[in-house]
């Protein structure tokens, strides 16, 4: 087992250390000047969160800015975490560097870097002085950026049922989105680390899913997924001083407020242009309805829409689900 593990580890520097040359060949200027990265400010949490909706309101800023949304499955050469599926999940460790994740972190943060030219790059303002950069990718590797930055965070929390709605719903049973996170979060690493006394109820839970017809197992490995990485948010908002939560019904019930938190948690000076899109993005309208992108919403609604993809039963499901995995007091 061991010579097995430093084979991989290896294979797996190497596999870095090629991605990490055709970076430099690509981005010559990434190595000789330095990265603003101290100016980024990040927007973290699983799609389908509502993370889309805070980027979009904050990033109205009057404050010079440059705002991407989800660079990270866009920058090339590739990020070189796995060669099927989604390439950007990396998996969980908190003690060493995040290496290429944090390269292309830096990347976007650099003020040689052409942003107009990377899908996602929405702002690109003249000397700007705030990198707002909003991700759903790579989560895992947070807590290596963290320690190696301190940079402000907002981590945005939902009820772990509506994100799997929203995540059917918008992309199909198919979706390749966590598929990686799901064997991920299973690692002893990680549930030590974040699950919090309830490892070996996680680790029944799971092996109990891989009996059940492909449908109900991608639906409960994937809740539990988005549980656990929401517990990892928690945990390490409460370890890194620059790091805040906020659960996407705060946004919901009170807008006006939430939006001025968050924006005071990411060093963003609140102003008018940012509350008049919040007060736009609130009206909803017709296409909102039918079109799983809207960022506009009737927030009236949003905290206990109906189920757009799970039935009764499987809502029902879910939730006991998670109830089997939530820590005893």
């Amino acid at each position: 087992m061991a010579a097995r593990t430093m084979i991989l580890t290896m294979f797996n520097l190497t596999k870095e250390g090629r991605w990490a040359a055709k970076f430099r060949a690509k981005y010559p200027y990434a190595d000789r000047e330095p990265s603003e990265s101290g100016k980024l400010r990040l927007i973290l949490g699983v799609g389908r969160s509502g993370t889309s909706w805070v980027s979009k309101v904050l990033s109205k800023t009057t404050e010079p800015s440059r705002f991407f949304s989800e660079p990270l499955f866009h920058i090339h050469p590739q990020l070189p975490y796995r060669e099927r599926g989604d390439h950007t999940a990396i998996g969980y460790n908190g003690s060493s560097d995040a290496g290429p994740l944090l390269a292309a972190y830096q990347l976007v943060a650099h003020r040689q870097f052409d942003g107009a030219g990377l899908p996602g790059g929405e702002r690109n303002d003249a000397g700007w002085k705030i990198c707002l950069v909003k991700e759903v990718h790579a989560l895992l590797g947070t807590e290596a950026v963290l320690r190696a930055w301190k940079v402000p965070v907002v981590f945005i929390l939902r009820d772990p049922v509506y994100i799997l709605d929203s995540l059917f719903a918008a992309q199909t049973l198919e979706t390749i989105y966590l598929d990686h996170e799901v064997l991920a979060v299973q690692e002893k690493e990680f549930l030590d680390r974040f699950a919090g006394g309830t490892q070996e109820a996680v680790r029944k839970a799971l092996a109990d899913n891989a009996r059940w017809p492909r449908r109900r197992r991608v639906m409960l490995d994937k809740v539990i997924c988005v549980q656990l990485l929401q517990r990892m948010f928690s945990a390490l908002a409460v370890e890194f001083p620059r790091a805040r939560t906020f659960a996407y019904e705060e946004f919901c019930e009170r807008p006006m407020d939430t939006f001025q938190a968050a924006a005071r948690a990411l060093s963003i000076p609140w102003d008018e242009t940012m509350a008049a899109c919040l007060q736009e993005s609130m009206r909803g309208d017709a296409d909102a309805a039918s079109n799983p992108y809207a960022v506009l919403r009737n927030t009236a609604v949003q905290k206990n829409r109906e189920f757009k993809f799970l039935s009764p039963e499987e809502t029902a499901l879910c939730r006991s689900t998670l109830e089997a995995i939530a820590p005893r007091s």
